[in-house]
């Protein structure tokens, strides 16, 4: 687990820092255009962002690793507003993250039926991956593992953008079902989207097991309930 941990963080480290380095280049491009539609110098910005000049024309050229609170200021004395998201372009592997062994309660429990592929692509050249597909005979099961609910609408949201993904290239029926561990802490977190979880994931968790060892179709997204082993007792 740790060498995998080890393995992902040395792959990403240069695509972050490449990353790094566009945005600051088009941070300084957006910025220069900002200073000069308001009519400001490079010194007139320095003096109201409370930085000299010299930090003003490092920024402007994406050099000297501008601190965020800098950029901001700057982005504020120009009467802009600098917006900062974070966004899913690859997915951490299930060994990277902790939640193959809820993949693993999963797959022992299906049905021969049931054919379980890890991590699948959602589409050629997408760097997304679904966490766990069960394919069967009339239809397939897309399931996304969280087993830490951050956000859950945000999650939610991520799922089915890679479910309709897969969906455009499947000559089957994919129903979504979000798996996360069965734990009161879990439940707790869920309690507030009740509703949400009513009207965009209607199968309760006795359904889709159900489904998943007897390999009959689901008809329905939902959301599963998963024992992990290692605590003691069977899945679901």
């Amino acid at each position: 687990m740790i060498h995998g941990m080890e393995s992902f963080r040395s792959r990403s480290a240069p695509k972050g820092a490449s990353r790094a380095r566009y945005l600051a280049n088009l941070f300084g491009r957006e910025l220069r255009l900002a200073r000069m539609t308001v009519g400001l110098t490079q010194a007139d910005l320095g003096r109201l962002a409370e930085v000299t000049q010299q930090q003003v024309s490092l920024v402007e050229r994406g050099v000297g690793g501008a601190s965020l609170l800098t950029c901001s200021r700057l982005a504020a004395a120009c009467g802009h507003e600098l917006g900062w998201r974070l966004y899913p372009v690859a997915t951490v592997r299930l060994r990277d993250s902790g939640q193959l062994e809820l993949a693993q309660a999963v797959t022992a429990a299906a049905h021969p039926s049931w054919r379980p592929r890890l991590e699948v692509p959602v589409a050629p050249g997408d760097q997304r991956a679904a966490d766990l597909v069960l394919s069967g005979l009339r239809e397939s099961i897309h399931i996304e593992i969280e087993r830490a609910l951050v956000d859950f609408q945000a999650q939610l949201r991520s799922a089915q953008l890679k479910r309709e993904a897969l969906a455009a290239r499947e000559d089957r029926p994919i129903r979504l079902v979000i798996a996360v561990p069965d734990t009161r802490s879990t439940r707790a977190k869920l309690a507030p989207f009740t509703q949400l979880i009513a009207n965009a994931l209607p199968a309760a968790s006795t359904e889709i097991w159900r489904t998943i060892r007897t390999g009959e179709p689901l008809t329905r997204d939902g959301i599963l309930f998963v024992r992990a082993p290692r605590q003691g007792r069977g899945p679901g």
